[in-house]
């Protein structure tokens, strides 16, 4: 009996194989040389809307949940994009590969349409691991406890205000789910949830716009009470969300802490070089005589009342940028930021979204539930079953 080329690639595998060899070269020169070239990633997206195509018309899916993948994988890039969290190239990767990825792929979790979603909490794992094995490594234990407990201590500080302000966003946010049901509508959890972050998105903008800073925590104490009627039934369920987000926020303090001394170098302004991806804001406080200029972490600028300097852009520092801050260090206008500015060094986050795709063929969903319902010897089949 002949091999028969034709039976053994399957759709799926030429998608498992299309991923793995354009996602690991892309990731090479991600890492490499610090770009992607626009021409793989417009293929993967190109193959990748033709599969879409080709899945609603085998009936593996709808249209509208082909739409649901094709924008919700574009917010989330955009999104990560617009935060400096992502570059461009890693962005329009991760929707390329979101778009190709087949419904099989995700069969564990049939309770959900929103593949995309699944797709990035499997490459935020990856980087978890990737950050938990370099800080064993690379950081001493004595500093590990250091930047646990400042995380703590900070977070407990800053709590009380961020509590508020997160409940303000839910109860404002949850317009999505409470008008819907008031009108009898019913809308897909994915598209409630889009609009939710839609909400949010916006909100946060008026805030930061119009609101001073001076008053933005009384602005949150009248929204907040909205989550009760909008989003919370009873003050038990508020209770358990406030701690959810408590221990949440923690976390993400602990994690932020490491990845802010794994990967950020404070380098000085004369060895600035154009498309060095700085990790802070320089924002111009203007004040009466004369104005300052100060460093602060991203997000805590207010753009309605300091001019940024220099922003957080996945997209690097430009020529202009660094002309300016040297002329600003010439003049001694930076002294009270050390003369310095926080680079944040290359997270190989191209590598991360192909090996998330790949574990994802094979988890047939997320991660962690993944390893908590299935043993070794049901990895080992998986892995034999995909290519036999």
């Amino acid at each position: 009996m002949g091999f028969d080329i034709f039976q053994f690639l399957t759709h799926e595998k030429i998608i498992f194989l299309a991923i793995l060899s354009c996602g690991l070269y892309t990731g090479y020169t991600d890492f490499r040389y610090g770009k992607i070239a626009n021409i793989y990633t417009l293929i993967l997206i190109g193959f990748g809307v033709m599969s879409q195509a080709l899945f609603v018309t085998a009936g593996e899916i709808t249209w509208a949940h082909s739409c649901i993948i094709l924008f919700g994988g574009l917010a989330i890039a955009f999104a990560l994009f617009y935060t400096g969290i992502w570059a461009a190239g890693d962005a329009k990767l991760f929707w390329g590969i979101s778009l190709l990825m087949p419904p099989d792929a995700f069969s564990r979790i049939p309770e959900t349409q929103f593949y995309p979603l699944v797709l990035i909490v499997n490459i935020f794992v990856l980087l978890l691991i990737y950050v938990a094995l370099k800080s064993i490594f690379k950081i001493p234990l004595r500093q590990q406890r250091a930047l646990i407990s400042k995380s703590f201590m900070t977070h407990l500080k800053q709590f009380p205000r961020r509590i508020l302000q997160i409940l303000s966003y839910i109860g404002v946010a949850g317009l999505a789910f409470y008008i819907p049901s008031r009108l009898e509508v019913e809308f897909d959890l994915a598209v409630q949830l889009a609009l939710f972050a839609t909400i949010i998105f916006t909100f946060n903008k008026v805030v930061e716009k119009y609101i001073p800073e001076k008053h933005k925590t009384a602005f949150h104490i009248i929204f907040a009470p909205l989550t009760i009627f909008l989003v919370i039934p009873s003050l038990i369920d508020l209770g358990n969300l406030i701690f959810f987000i408590f221990l949440l926020s923690l976390f993400l303090f602990i994690f932020g802490s490491f990845v802010r001394s794994l990967f950020t170098k404070a380098t000085p302004i004369k060895n600035l070089k154009p498309n060095m991806i700085p990790a802070e804001r320089v924002v111009k406080i203007q004040q009466q005589g004369s104005d300052r200029y100060v460093k602060v972490p991203t997000g805590f600028a207010n753009p309605a009342q300091d001019n940024i300097v220099v922003d957080v852009s996945s997209e690097g520092l430009t020529h202009d940028q660094i002309a300016h801050l040297h002329q600003l260090d010439a003049n001694g206008c930076l002294q009270e930021s050390e003369n310095g500015l926080l680079i944040q060094e290359k997270i190989p986050f191209a590598f991360m979204i192909v090996i998330g795709a790949l574990v994802n063929f094979l988890a047939k969903g997320m991660i962690p539930s993944f390893i908590q319902s299935v043993e070794l010897s049901q990895i080992i089949e998986s892995v034999r079953l995909f290519f036999a």
